[in-house]
């Protein structure tokens, strides 16, 4: 039996089991220093280059939210704003390729990975089935680049039967199987989801806080990174992340996050 020292035990006895996981000392540890691995270019896609804004900052996670129609996936925010010439692959894929080839198999120099998250809006199963005939060729090449599905996922007791190719954006409210863990290793959430709307220009009250500060230790007690998004794209924002232990703080304002960064 493990034994715990008196007083230890009695505030683990009153608190949550995020708590007890954080007693029992299986948190992991948020990341020691933050740089633009750490940054996350949400809806990447409306930037005025997409891709490559962010990957020039050095981004570690790039968002493109993807629409299926007539066989092609094009990248859009809503179905409306489809425009031929914007797909997936001219986008994203033939950029990203163009850089591993130019970096030895890697995205970026010095053997640094990538995070690519692809938002799949509509059509769920039809759309992941597109999106692995479109990377399947591609396999070799993209084996340092993690493809993170989210949006319309498949259900997590099917998530284990899906193509090694993909690992899925996990959800805080959702019970994964044991089969399924291997394939989740970002949980997120929208920041709406432990309170009000918070604007980043006054310290985040004290409520959110303790709430995220929960759920991003017992995501990080399973081994899981943590995003959150519907944040602010501000430098107090961006430090309460950091002080939080969130492992990809996201913006839409790409310079912004890369100077408070260090870039």
């Amino acid at each position: 039996m493990t034994y715990f020292p008196k007083p230890v035990f009695l505030r683990c006895t009153l608190l949550s089991f995020a708590w007890i996981l954080i007693c029992l000392g299986s948190v992991a540890a948020q990341p020691v220093s933050y740089t633009t691995a750490n940054a996350h270019s949400h809806n990447d896609y409306e930037q005025k280059r997409p891709f490559y804004a962010a990957y020039e900052l050095g981004f570690g996670s790039i968002e493109a939210d993807v629409f299926l129609q007539d066989g092609v996936l094009y990248v859009a925010h809503n179905i409306e704003d489809i425009k031929p010439e914007r797909t997936l692959k001219v986008l994203y894929l033939e950029p990203l390729l163009q850089k591993i080839s130019e970096n030895k198999g890697f995205p970026y120099p010095q053997r640094k990975e990538l995070q690519l998250l692809i938002d799949i809006k509509n059509t769920g199963p039809a759309t992941l089935a597109a999106l692995q005939k479109l990377l399947s060729p591609y396999r070799k090449e993209l084996r340092h680049v993690r493809i993170v599905v989210s949006g319309e996922m498949p259900p997590p007791e099917e998530m284990f039967a899906q193509d090694k190719l993909f690992t899925f954006d996990g959800r805080k409210e959702l019970v994964y199987p044991k089969n399924a863990a291997s394939y989740v290793v970002l949980v997120s959430s929208s920041m709406l989801g432990f309170g009000k709307y918070w604007d980043g220009l006054q310290p985040l009250n004290q409520e959110m806080r303790s709430r995220i500060e929960i759920f991003v230790q017992l995501q990080h007690a399973q081994k899981k990174l943590v995003r959150l998004w519907a944040t602010p794209n501000t430098d107090l924002g961006y430090r309460t992340l950091k002080e939080l232990g969130v492992d990809y703080i996201g913006t839409d304002d790409l310079a912004g996050l890369a100077a408070f960064l260090g870039q």
